[in-house]
């Protein structure tokens, strides 16, 4: 249960969700360990992509080969700065690698991510209800900055009632559009958005490589049965290792366990 001293320590990043669409936290995951994790990420992500090309990508849960990265997912700032839009009971609908590699090419996309994405069979239709739905997390764990591409966001959009990918709002997705930013930060910070928010991931023109992963956390209420890679299971040995608060919010997704909370 968040302390008066934690909602107050948050208000700052709260309010500049709510009236913004979006906020950088600093230094969610400590200095003195990001590399170790940013490794960790790094290196799974070729055995993410080896077990799912032999065994299917619907079989193993992308968190499952990132246990250091997961310590930190229930952070206290974190959740108490989510849980202020989504309520009390959250959980994680989806996990995924954001690797750049140099000199990566990439059109912008511009989009609102689920259950906003228009371009995914399951969505909410237009307008968009007024109500945070979803919140979509980006975890640098590779400085981010204009130099390397930080993800391009619309402030403000998260309560446009048009869209970049509506057919019929005349704006497209591909462009450039009024008043982007990118928003960038030092290893450690995560990129904390509602998912209704336009945005856009961004070329890396440097010389190394960008670093991040994307984690969404939704109501305890929301469907997440939808999505074949997303609803992949996280074996019961490597789920018992993970830290008890982060348990909850993977716990639907354990193979072989007996949920505690989401029954």
């Amino acid at each position: 249960m968040e302390t008066d001293n934690a909602l107050e320590t948050v208000e700052p990043y709260v309010r500049q969700l709510r009236e913004e669409g979006w906020c950088v936290l600093d230094g969610v995951i400590p200095a003195d360990v990001v590399g170790e994790v940013r490794e960790e990420v790094e290196t799974s992500e070729a055995d993410y992509n080896a077990f799912s090309k032999e065994h299917g990508r619907w079989e193993r849960n992308v968190i499952s080969f990132m246990p250091k990265f997961a310590e930190h997912l229930a952070n206290d700032r974190l959740l108490t700065t989510i849980r202020q839009l989504l309520g009390t009971q959250v959980r994680i609908s989806q996990t995924e690698y954001k690797i750049r590699p140099p000199h990566y090419e990439l059109v912008r996309a511009y989009h609102s991510d689920f259950p906003y994405d228009l371009n995914q069979k399951w969505h909410i239709s237009q307008p968009f209800p007024s109500a945070v739905i979803g919140i979509t997390t980006l975890w640098m764990l590779s400085e981010f900055t204009t130099e390397n591409g930080g993800t391009w966001i619309v402030p403000k959009t998260h309560i446009d009632l048009r869209n970049p990918r509506g057919k019929e709002d005349g704006i497209g997705d591909r462009n450039p559009l009024d008043g982007e930013m990118q928003a960038i930060g030092s290893a450690g910070s995560v990129l904390i958005m509602d998912s209704r928010i336009w945005h856009s991931n961004a070329e890396n023109p440097s010389a190394g490589k960008r670093t991040a992963v994307v984690v969404r956390y939704a109501p305890w209420w929301l469907n997440l049965e939808l999505f074949g890679v997303n609803t992949a299971t996280i074996p019961g040995e490597t789920f018992d290792k993970f830290p008890e608060d982060v348990r909850l919010l993977y716990e639907h997704r354990a193979e072989s366990r007996e949920p505690t909370v989401w029954i």
